[in-house]
Parts: structure tokens; C-alpha cells; sequence
């Protein structure tokens, strides 16, 4: 931790983003999961409080790091028969099965075993770590990594099977690549940052809400390019959709291209380009991998990150990766935090001086609020995929769909008096009256009532 400040000073950088969760467990003592199985760390020490006292007396933000549905990498099952993957792994059945399988059955990833976000009650558990930390920590901001799936050929946990069959009226379990069923796997991860997310300012309307983003291949010079890149077809993480709904405060992709190849040069350029020009009203980052190029490399990359896109458009600035590997080349980890600050003969700095924190305005100066809610059935059950119209008293109409568990939200709302109603199948809900105030996340609870057969 000490080292870790320093370091940060020596860079002129203004935050770091630590992981303090790797695979369903806790690098801190406030936690609602097991703490980490790693040796190195002390007993007892609790190494996101310590670093946010340390950091923040320098100036310094700290935003935590979650793994988001990778929850176990190992061949022997955690110590902790608490941990989510004893409960709700291989060994549990029905709806406590919470992995997710691919179109084959299997349900490890490489050596990841993961969560499936279309299972709501997977969705809600991971939420609900991520919410945790900003009640219990004095954190800047928190930052889900691996927001996403592995690719289109996962996604098969029984229980999303299943909901995605009743709400479609499919009538066999879909192939990978069938477009709605990757609509659909879509939409699951875009519910569950959207539950993150308004969770998380109801809490704490000043924390920055991020996430590592796939920028892989080539990158796109149009919405159509962009349907069919990596991070939107192949993971299903509609990371710009993310920007424009303003479900996210930032997005860092991870821009992890070799300067030194020409092609993944020309990608990067491509993907830096998008970037700037896609922001809407959040920001983005750009993520240099910088553990696999030079530090000219490197430096080279940032520098043209700062730079105005051709339409005059600049980034919020550049997020790098990593800290413990910042070169190709074996070159102590010191040379480089002092490179990006000092001359030297790797080129010129890209931070002369202490970068500033941006500035978000949907935080500092709102002009625009949030609602969020959750629509239940007469007997008090979630109600999935149900419909929930807002009416603004200026005429503006919103629509949303609730996830699993019945949750649902809506963002950038002007200020002002609306009337929320639900229409869901045969039932519908009485409309309900309530305000809506820039900077602040109101709160509500529809439910859907039947109608009469006569329609009364």
C-alpha cells in the first residue's frame, strides 16, 4: 500500500483502480463474501480501508475493482462452505444452479467458472457485492471487470433457458448465433449494470460507477461497424448503449493493442477514434495495455489518447494496465511511472504535471434525476419482463422492462412530476404519482392487479 501511493504520485496520475475481489471472495474486512484464500495478505488487515485512508490523504481516488461474474478458477471447491460457489455451483440444483453452461452443457470457461447474469437471482447476488462496497467504504468509485460473456456460446444455465423460452414463445432452445437469443443474453448484462448502477448512487450519489470494456480488433467507424464488433457480438456487452442510457459514469476499454504491430496500431487508432466521438454525456477512458509494449510504446499510445479525436472531441483521459507489469521489456516498474512524468530518453511526458480529476457534471451540477423500482405480482412475486410506463407532465413518455426479479429503472429524467403505470399481460397496475429531482435516485414499488373479464 505504501508503495502504491508513491508510485501513483511519482506517475502525476489522480486515482487507482484495485481489485479487491478476484473470484467471489475479499481483500477487505466489510464483506458479504468469504475472505480471500491468498496467504500473502495479513490477517485481519483490511487492504481497501487502508489504502483509501492513505490515497485520499494524498489527493488521490480509489476505486475498487470486482471481478463481476467469474466466481471460482480452481480444480479444489473453496474453504468456505458460505462461498457462492459451494452453494450455487456444480453441487446445487435447480433454480440454486447459478452457472452459467455453454450449448454443450459444460460450465467452466477456461478455469473460470462464472455466474449467469440471466439467472435473476445470480444477477441480484452479484449486485448486491458491488452495492456492499459503497455502503461500508468511503470508495471514489467502484469498477466491474468481465461484465460480460465469455461468447455467444454461453449462456445456457438452465433457469435463463427457461425465462427466455416464456418470454419469447421460442419453441426449442436457440443455436449460439440466433439473433434474438443474443438480443436477449444482451439485454441481461445491460439489466445488470443498470441494477448496479442506480443501487449504487441511491446510496452514494457521488460514486463513479465504471467498467472494463472490449475493444478487440478492428475498431468501428460506424453504429453499424459497431453492431458488429467484438465487445457487441461476440461478448454482448453494449458498452455504448451503456454511455447513451447513462447507466455508466465511465467506461474503460481495453485498448490492448501492441504499438509495435502495425495492424493492432491501426486498430487502436480506430477504437480511440470511436471513443472519443461516442461518449454522450459520460465519459470514457481509454485502457492502453501497456504490459505489453515498450514504454515508447506506451507513452506513444497515451499521447495520442489526449489528443482531440478530427471532430474536436476529447477523452476524460487514459486508465493503464497494469501496474504490476507496465513493459515488454523487463524494465523496472520505477522507470516507467517516472517517464510518464519526467523526461527521459524513452520521450517526452505525458503528465508534466498532477493530472486534474475530470470533472463529471451529472454529478457535481445535475440537472437530471433517476427512478428505479421493483414490480411485483397480487402475491407480492417479482414480476419478469413486465412493462412500466413513466408520464412526465410535459408529455414525455418513458418505457423499460423489469429483469428478473422484477427490477427496473429509468435515467436522465428531467426534473418534474410524473405518473408511473404497469401493463403486463392480463394484469395491470394502478398508476402511481411521484417526483423526480436532479442529482437523486427516487425509489418505488408498482403492482400489477388483474383485470376483470368484463374489463372493468
Amino acid at each position: 500500500m505504501d508503495n502504491l501511493v508513491q508510485d501513483v504520485q511519482e506517475a502525476n496520475a489522480n486515482a487507482v483502480i484495485v481489485q479487491v475481489r478476484r473470484r467471489g471472495d475479499a481483500y477487505f474486512n466489510k464483506a458479504l463474501e468469504p475472505r480471500t484464500e491468498d496467504p500473502r495478505l495479513q490477517p485481519n488487515f483490511d487492504a481497501l480501508a487502508n489504502l483509501i485512508e492513505q490515497a485520499h490523504g494524498k489527493g488521490i481516488e480509489v476505486h475498487a475493482w470486482l471481478t463481476t461474474l467469474p466466481i471460482w478458477n480452481s480444480l479444489f471447491p473453496p474453504e468456505s462452505e458460505q462461498h457462492v460457489f459451494n452453494q450455487h455451483g456444480p453441487s446445487a440444483s435447480d433454480k440454486d444452479y447459478w452457472l452459467t453452461e455453454n450449448v454443450n452443457g459444460d460450465n467452466r470457461s477456461g478455469a473460470d467458472y462464472m455466474l449467469d447474469p440471466g439467472h435473476p437471482d445470480a444477477a441480484d447476488y452479484t449486485a448486491d457485492q458491488y452495492v456492499h462496497v459503497v455502503q461500508q467504504y468511503n470508495v471514489d468509485g467502484i469498477h466491474l471487470d468481465l461484465v460480460r460473456y465469455t461468447d455467444p456460446s454461453w449462456g445456457y444455465n438452465p433457469t435463463s433457458i427457461d425465462r427466455y423460452l416464456t418470454q419469447t414463445g421460442a419453441a426449442e432452445v436457440p443455436e449460439p448465433e440466433d439473433p434474438q437469443w443474443k438480443d436477449w443474453r444482451r439485454d441481461q448484462v445491460t439489466n445488470l449494470l443498470r441494477q448496479v448502477y442506480l443501487r449504487s448512487i441511491a446510496e452514494d450519489p457521488d460514486v463513479k460507477v465504471s467498467a472494463a470494456t472490449i475493444a478487440w480488433g478492428k475498431g468501428p467507424e460506424s453504429m453499424e461497424e459497431y453492431k458488429q464488433s467484438e465487445p457487441y457480438s461476440t461478448v454482448l456487452q453494449d458498452w455504448n448503449g451503456w454511455l447513451e442510457e447513462g447507466i455508466i459514469d465511465l467506461a474503460i476499454p481495453m485498448n490492448y493493442d501492441r504499438e509495435h504491430v502495425p495492424i493492432q496500431k491501426a486498430w487502436y487508432d480506430l477504437w480511440i477514434e470511436w471513443e472519443k466521438n461516442h461518449q454522450y454525456d459520460r465519459q470514457i477512458a481509454a485502457g492502453p495495455g501497456i504490459y505489453f509494449n515498450t514504454i515508447e510504446g506506451s507513452l506513444a499510445q497515451i499521447g495520442r489518447a489526449l489528443q482531440p479525436s478530427a471532430e474536436g472531441n476529447s477523452l476524460a483521459g487514459t486508465a493503464l494496465y497494469s501496474y504490476a507489469s507496465t513493459n515488454n521489456g523487463g524494465i523496472a516498474n520505477d522507470t516507467f511511472y517516472q517517464a510518464l512524468s519526467q523526461d527521459s530518453e524513452y520521450g517526452d511526458p505525458v503528465f508534466s504535471e498532477p493530472a486534474e480529476v475530470p470533472d463529471m457534471p451529472w454529478k457535481t451540477t445535475p440537472e437530471k434525476g433517476y427512478l428505479m423500482g421493483y414490480l411485483t405480482d397480487q402475491e407480492g412475486h417479482p414480476v419478469d419482463n413486465g412493462q412500466v410506463l413513466l408520464r412526465g407532465s410535459k408529455g414525455n413518455v418513458y418505457q423499460t422492462e423489469t429483469d428478473g426479479n422484477g427490477f427496473f429503472g429509468i435515467t436522465d429524467l428531467p426534473d418534474g412530476h410524473y405518473v408511473a403505470q404497469v401493463d403486463h399481460g392480463t394484469g395491470r397496475g394502478a398508476a402511481k404519482s411521484l417526483d423526480i429531482q436532479a442529482g437523486k435516485v427516487t425509489e418505488t414499488a408498482l403492482q400489477v392487479k388483474a383485470v376483470s373479464q368484463s374489463g372493468n
